[in-house]
């Protein structure tokens, strides 16, 4: 006889294999499910790393332009034109749009959706948003979806903290300190009025609309004794030559068998000419006498450092250096026969150069001379010129020639500082993520 109990459970044989079973379904579902989400958050970090590498390429053409010294003698939509897609001309666009290419989502390039520009005269700023539609669905295809798209946007801004109360702090400065004194606006001599400067020495504002952006710049070691001159034409300044701390930490450096740099390592001036320092210059620092940097008492030697710089196997134009147009703004970059990316070399409007240097300007109450007897006087740094070197020209070792890129001045120095990007004066920063 068989018990009832018994047979109740031989009914329940095989129920334990179809709940597995169903677990198991669910179990691979949501696995799967979670495959899938996986791929898509790491194609939306790809997506959005991409829009801010597009954004901060736009913002740099602002500074790189001069638009944020010189906003009235350039028209907005030659820097950058809001469009709903790709294909503006404008030289942030072109750039925004080249490093979005450049930067793979899932492997393929985003697409641009929209550029957006608010071009105010000091702190422009550029929105990007970017879509990558056609992503694979690996295993969602199960329910029926078998593609997904991403989106990512990304806002920046070039910040010229000019007549701001934000001070400004900058790397890899040259030791090339020179006067507050714009040459393409003040008569021959000395500059004494305001109108002759390139910042104004109380609040840091920018002096004559940054109407010398563009021009032409020829720097001459200062003589000692003797006060800077201003002569005109052509635009000319002397500048002093710096000592200034490279070790510790080690400069960046370029490799002793590149171009002209045979003489890394030589010394400090040298090295702080033709390689990468991390000494931070700040508004309101003093220098001079008694101070972290003082003056050279005689002249040095700056054409060997300069060429390394540049990449120009030796002086005057065309010696492999990149060249940059003068005359107006936007200023425009082509790359040299001698730019260490290959891929530069001999392009038009490349968005940087190892030629542009960032130098400190100074102001001092009273005459402008700071070797009388011996380099015993001191003064301070009112702001930063930002500078396209165009050639180590003949005249004189140290005669300099460049095109004036950008300016920023000094307001104050309480605060938070802002510090410039590299070689320029003027950060670019995100702004919203």
């Amino acid at each position: 006889m068989t018990h009832p109990y018994n047979a109740h459970r031989k009914n329940e044989r095989g129920v334990a294999i179809v709940l597995v079973a169903f677990s198991l379904l669910a179990l691979l579902g949501m696995a799967a499910l979670a495959i899938d989400i996986a791929t898509l958050y790491l194609a939306h970090g790809e997506a959005q790393r991409a829009a801010d590498a597009a954004a901060l390429a736009g913002a740099r053409m602002f500074a790189a332009s001069g638009y944020t010294s010189a906003s009235s003698s350039l028209a907005p939509s030659d820097i950058c034109q809001s469009s709903p897609g790709p294909g503006a001309a404008a030289a942030a666009n072109r750039q925004a749009e080249a490093v979005a290419a450049q930067n793979l989502i899932a492997g393929q390039p985003a697409t641009v959706q929209s550029i957006t520009c608010i071009v105010t005269p000091a702190n422009p700023q550029i929105t990007v948003t970017l879509q990558r539609t056609g992503l694979p669905s690996f295993f969602g295809r199960i329910w029926g979806f078998t593609t997904h798209s991403v989106s990512a946007t990304a806002v920046a801004e070039a910040y010229n903290p000019s007549g701001s109360t934000a001070p400004i702090q900058v790397q890899s400065v040259k030791p090339w300190l020179i006067p507050n004194c714009d040459p393409t606006n003040a008569a021959p001599g000395p500059c004494v009025a305001a109108a002759d400067r390139f910042v104004d020495n109380t609040d840091g504002s920018i002096r004559n609309n940054g109407s010398f952006v563009g021009k032409k710049l020829t720097l001459i070691p200062a003589p000692i004794p003797g006060p800077p001159n201003v002569n005109t034409p052509p635009p000319t300044l002397n500048y002093y030559s710096l000592n200034v701390p490279i070790r510790p930490p080690n400069p960046v450096c370029p490799s002793t068998s590149a171009v002209s740099c045979g003489l890394v390592g030589s010394d400090n001036y040298h090295d702080n000419v033709a390689c990468t320092s991390t000494f931070q210059f700040s508004c309101g620092q003093t220098v001079g006498a008694g101070q972290t940097m003082t003056i050279n008492p005689a002249p040095v030697s700056t054409n060997e450092g300069t060429q390394c710089l540049m990449h120009a196997s030796g002086q005057g134009l065309t010696r492999g250096q990149d060249a940059f147009t003068d005359g107006s703004i936007p200023v425009t970059i082509t790359g040299g026969d001698n730019n260490p990316n290959p891929a530069l070399q001999g392009v038009p409007n490349i968005s940087r150069s190892d030629s542009i240097v960032t130098v400190p300007i100074y102001h001092k109450v009273g005459s402008a001379d700071l070797c009388p007897g011996g380099c015993t006087q001191t003064a301070t740094i009112v702001g930063f010129l930002q500078l396209g070197i165009t050639q180590n020209s003949a005249g004189g070792n140290g005669r300099i020639e460049a095109v004036i890129m950008n300016v920023a001045g000094c307001a104050g120095t309480g605060g938070t500082a802002i510090s410039g990007g590299g070689v320029s004066p003027i950060p670019v920063r995100l702004i919203h993520q």
